[in-house]
């Protein structure tokens, strides 16, 4: 069954925000595969899910949940039946898997990640 396994947050500033989450939380956000423009806080032994601090695209701030699928096609289909409408297209995280966006009908963005560690 698909699941919210992380969570974004498109910030203006991922060093700011980084200082910022880790005076409040204690998050130690560390750089995903060398980007800068793209930080994770693990949630480690806790309960809860990662959380991506992303630069966002166009400046806004904004905070998007990750649903893990079985099959981001299907998903995306069924979506767009659904009334949703794609906003970006499935793509590769190298050695993680794939990732798409969407909206839903009432314009809410959604994310969905679907594992495969041979992605490129």
């Amino acid at each position: 069954m698909p699941y919210v396994s992380y969570i974004e947050f498109n910030v203006p500033d991922t060093k700011q925000a980084a200082e910022f989450y880790k005076k409040v939380f204690g998050w130690d956000a560390q750089s995903w595969g060398g980007d800068l423009d793209y930080l994770v806080a693990q949630h480690g032994k806790e309960t809860g899910v990662d959380t991506g601090l992303r630069k966002a695209p166009d400046g806004k701030p904004l905070a998007v949940g990750i649903i893990t699928v079985p099959k981001i096609e299907d998903t995306l289909a069924a979506a767009v039946k659904a009334g949703a409408t794609v906003v970006v297209e499935k793509f590769a995280i190298a050695g993680v898997g794939y990732a798409a966006y969407f909206t839903d009908p009432g314009g809410l963005i959604v994310g969905v990640h679907e594992v495969d560690e041979d992605a490129k």
